[in-house]
């Protein structure tokens, strides 16, 4: 099990370190996406989300459609957010870059933050303890953490788990036990430091089996329960084998009949922007192991 974690921690190794330079003007996001999951299919991992770029003041759930002509620009903060397993053993990361411009200190409020929870995981360690690290480190460099964006307890096929570990002090937490796998992502704004939906959806998770009359519903059902029965997918993967407002149409049914649950793409509340930085850990007894 381990190594299979680790396995799937080496491979976004690579592609972080590839997709990099990628990141600069005039860049097509979704060549970006495209190229992500290529690359950890190609280095022998399987997708455990959709990759998601999210820029500026949108915090997450933004994977590209099959349609999208947006570009990166000068001075833009770009969210990378990539996920590989292993036989469901799962690697979760991302990374904030400015668009040909230096770090800057909301970049480097979520690095260090995520450095200085790094730094006191352990088991025995309280998730609210991590929070308060978290949201002190940030709030040192001006900013405000996410305070409804967590970390969360990995499992086999489970990208989000029962426990998560807060970005902000909380009154009640959790004792972290040796063995756990945890996903670790401080997020930094100059905004609210809350996160809403915008009606915008990308990314779909399948929940359940259910009757449908629509035909082409029942076709893209049994794809999603072939293809995707545990993990986040991308309607961006089905576009390319359904035509496009058929599957709108198709993929709203089953979210009518509460077949499959949407991942809203999330923004800052009063639209400020957002850094993020993210690892995954194993829980030891004396700290903890960064897989990726």
């Amino acid at each position: 099990m381990y190594d299979e974690y680790r396995k799937a921690g080496e491979i976004t190794k690579v592609v972080k370190k590839e997709v990099k330079p990628l990141l600069k003007e005039g860049t097509k996001v979704l060549d970006i996406a495209e190229f992500v999951e290529n690359r950890i299919k190609s280095l022998g991992g399987e997708l455990a989300f959709p990759c998601n770029i999210s820029i500026n003041e949108i915090a997450a759930h933004y994977s590209p459609p099959i349609y999208d002509e947006t570009v990166l620009h000068n001075g833009d903060y770009v969210k990378v957010d990539m996920g590989a397993h292993i036989n469901g053993y799962i690697a979760d990361t991302a990374f904030t870059v400015k668009i040909d411009k230096e770090k800057d200190d909301m970049i480097k409020a979520s690095e260090e933050a995520l450095e200085n929870a790094i730094s006191m995981i352990k088991a025995g360690v309280n998730t609210s303890d991590i929070g308060a690290k978290i949201e002190e480190t940030i709030k040192s460099y001006g900013f405000r953490p996410i305070e409804n964006l967590n970390g969360h307890r990995l499992a086999q096929n489970t990208l989000h788990a029962d426990i998560t570990i807060p970005n902000i002090a909380t009154d009640e937490g959790y004792i972290l036990k040796d063995g756990e796998v945890f996903a670790i992502e401080p997020f930094s704004t100059n905004g609210a430091g809350r996160v809403i939906d915008e009606d915008k959806v990308f990314i779909f998770k399948y929940l359940m089996n259910k009757p449908i009359r629509l035909g082409l519903a029942r076709k893209v059902l049994a794809d999603i329960r072939r293809n995707y029965p545990d993990l986040p997918f991308a309607e961006r993967w089905l576009s390319k084998k359904f035509p496009g407002r058929k599957l709108d149409f198709a993929l709203k049914t089953l979210m009518r009949n509460g077949i499959i649950y949407n991942y809203n793409v999330l923004r800052d509340e009063k639209r400020g922007y957002i850094t993020q930085k993210e690892h995954t850990v194993i829980i030891r007894k004396d700290g903890c192991e960064v897989t990726t």
